[in-house]
């Protein structure tokens, strides 16, 4: 292999690859990427057995080959280079690098040892707005479990209902749910019908790619039950994921019914008031304490070895108001994704869930379990 690629753009492929690269590598070749010429373009592909990526390069190619290369030094060196030209040449199982006046040589692995990662053929079987679900990923993947112990929970549950796409992500003590509207081609596809379940990390990868760009460019998503996968795709780039096995919780059997009391809040004034709450609730199990009434939100928490904080949020209130208590972590979450200037939030008692929503729209909900705490 012979080729000439740009530095910023063969740094942000080995960045974008590298995060798909196995932590904790079992066999030597997973803390690999794989560098391939491919039809006149430089292929970079990384894999933990649970995701794999390939994403395609513009280079002047002299000579065709591959090699992996450990990525975590690759990615580092290429980083730390001046914005000029790169050459790449493999001679034998050395890959020499030249940039201006830095040279160097990494010692690689054979192509063929590297695991084979399916890649799409053909057209994807439909087309979503990046827009539309990179927004809708950021306001529902960090809903869903970080712990291994339930699966299913550290996913995030795909589903057509009706002419509605939903996404929705739960860890047991918050549910996220966002609704992306107008998509017909979606309802034929029966795999959807049924509901997927997909890795949550998967798809914050999937944000962060379809992120940069244009905002109008669609991303195409085929689904292989035979291989049990899912395959993200742009004219770059494809994200392959396996799916989740097992039965997804019965959501709709859990969100609260109409709250009795009706709060509506400037999004800035809650964050900054959560944000300082969190400062004392570190010390005392990340809560923060709620009281609703005389049109204003107390929100205040203590720690019995620091002292106690209260601020209070102007508020438009119905119903009777009342107290109750959430995890500071939780509730800062969702106000940083909630991208509105009002927050709609209800409530029944201070042992029913909190329902969260931006004023004005209907297609995201957010919901979370109340603390239980000693008056």
């Amino acid at each position: 292999m012979k080729l000439s690629v740009l530095q910023e753009n063969f740094t942000y492929g080995l960045t974008t690859t590298s995060r798909s690269v196995a932590a904790k590598a079992q066999l030597p070749v997973l803390s690999n990427i794989l560098l391939a010429t491919d039809q006149g373009r430089l292929k970079l592909s990384a894999t933990n057995l649970e995701t794999g990526i390939n994403l395609w390069l513009g280079a002047k190619i002299e000579r065709q080959g591959a090699i992996s290369i450990p990525a975590k030094i690759l990615t580092e060196y290429v980083s730390s280079l001046p914005a000029e030209k790169i050459d790449l040449e493999i001679k034998e199982n050395l890959l020499y690098l030249t940039c201006g006046s830095y040279k160097a040589s990494f010692i690689g692995l054979p192509a063929g040892e590297f695991p084979n990662i399916p890649s799409l053929k053909g057209k994807p079987e439909v087309s979503l707005l990046t827009k539309d679900l990179s927004l809708a990923i950021s306001q529902v993947a960090f809903a869903a479990a970080q712990d291994e112990g339930r699966p299913v929970l550290t996913g995030v549950l795909i589903q057509t209902k009706g002419e509605n796409l939903i996404l929705v992500a739960t860890d047991g003590y918050r549910l996220s749910l966002k609704k992306l509207a107008g998509l017909r081609e979606i309802q034929k596809v029966v795999e959807f019908q049924k509901g997927l379940l997909i890795p949550a990390r998967t798809l914050v990868e999937v944000g962060k790619i379809i992120s940069v760009g244009d905002e109008e460019k669609t991303l195409g998503l085929t689904i292989t039950p035979e291989e049990n996968q899912v395959i993200f795709t742009t004219p770059d780039c494809e994200i392959v994921s396996r799916l989740i096995e097992g039965k997804f919780p019965e959501f709709e059997k859990i969100l609260p019914q109409k709250g009795t009391t009706r709060v509506i809040l400037d999004a800035q004034g809650l964050a900054m008031a959560a944000r300082v709450a969190a400062i004392f609730a570190r010390e005392s199990a990340n809560i923060i304490r709620f009281e609703v009434g005389d049109s204003k939100l107390k929100v205040s928490a203590n720690a019995a070895q620091v002292g106690d904080n209260v601020s209070e949020v102007e508020a438009k209130i119905e119903g009777k108001g009342g107290k109750i208590a959430f995890n500071s972590r939780y509730l800062l979450d969702f106000l940083n994704s909630a991208n509105s200037d009002l927050i709609n939030f209800e409530m029944t008692t201070s042992l029913n869930p909190g329902v969260f929503t931006p004023a004005g729209d209907k297609s995201y909900l957010h919901v979370i379990m109340p603390v239980r705490v000693q008056e």
